[in-house]
């Protein structure tokens, strides 16, 4: 996609994930929100993808995300929830997320069927365009999937609407899609973002309340500035795609998420989490899925 402006990938290879920041300095009562995406579950809780039993390592990423003393205020799922398009992979994902006790909120992927979305995630599942408010925070949720292909787009009524949102509201605002607005140097899969995605950063950066843009699809840990909004991608809770790779391939980091810190001022801290170690390993040979 030339249209889009390249950013660095950041592979956490560390023991204790990197923190960054928007802006110096600390205050009180932040949220915490937890991003868990591209799980790809199957009706089967025995369904592997790619040599991953995603419902297995779903289910050791959520536990190592609600470890933590405090709950989190919001578990944000951005896609690629469900990889066979069956009513039962949707149902597990319902009553799982149910038990976590936790408010979640759920956006489609090119995987997804979205029908199935609706009926069986309920209010969770997340339509077009979508506001949510948490404290001082506006969450802005996009459904960037063109059914029948890999690559994303945002239509003019969404962007339109994304617009007089910002216009009539300047609460600090964090903007989540499944997929990513701008490449971030893999030519395969910076192929499958989101076509325009130019035209919603030309849209953000002309509203200082947007902090960041968080986004999935891509299978691993993405960080960069575009102008003063972050761009944010995260590993799968399954297998991860390899860094700057031209062509499909996969990487041997362990499944995680992504944490992010609110802060009322409109102040922003994010890290990634990942498992220790995960005992299944993808296969290598494999050329796509």
């Amino acid at each position: 996609m030339s249209e889009h402006n390249t950013f660095s990938i950041r592979s956490l290879r560390q023991s204790h994930p990197r923190q960054i920041s928007d802006m110096a300095g600390e205050s009180a009562m932040p949220l915490r929100l937890l991003q868990l995406t591209d799980l790809h579950l199957f009706g089967d809780p025995g369904g592997r993808l790619l040599g991953i039993t995603t419902r297995l390592s779903f289910e050791s990423v959520l536990a190592l995300a609600l470890s933590a003393p405090s709950s989190p205020d919001a578990l944000i799922l951005t896609g690629d929830l469900v990889q066979d398009e069956t009513p039962t992979g949707y149902r597990y994902l319902r009553e799982r997320l149910k038990r976590t006790g936790v408010p979640h909120y759920c956006i489609g992927g090119n995987h997804d069927v979205q029908s199935l979305m609706r009926e069986h995630l309920g209010p969770a599942a997340l339509g077009s365009v979508a506001l949510r408010r948490l404290d001082r925070w506006n969450l802005i949720f996009l459904d960037s999937i063109v059914p029948g292909s890999d690559g994303g787009r945002l239509t003019a009524d969404q962007l339109d609407q994304l617009a007089d949102l910002l216009a009539n509201d300047k609460a600090p605002s964090l903007i989540c899609l499944h997929h990513h607005p701008a490449a971030i140097g893999s030519d395969w899969i910076d192929r499958i973002g989101v076509a325009n995605g130019a035209e919603l950063l030309a849209l953000c950066e002309r509203h200082t309340q947007v902090k960041a843009i968080l986004f999935g699809h891509v299978h691993q840990e993405a960080s960069a500035r575009h102008g003063n909004i972050l761009m944010l991608g995260a590993p799968s809770t399954c297998f991860q795609f390899k860094p700057g790779s031209a062509d499909f391939a996969l990487d041997d980091n362990p499944p995680g998420y992504r944490e992010l810190m609110l802060y009322p001022d409109g102040r922003l801290t994010t890290r990634v989490v990942r498992l220790d170690q995960y005992a299944e390993m993808p296969l290598h040979q494999a050329g796509g899925y």
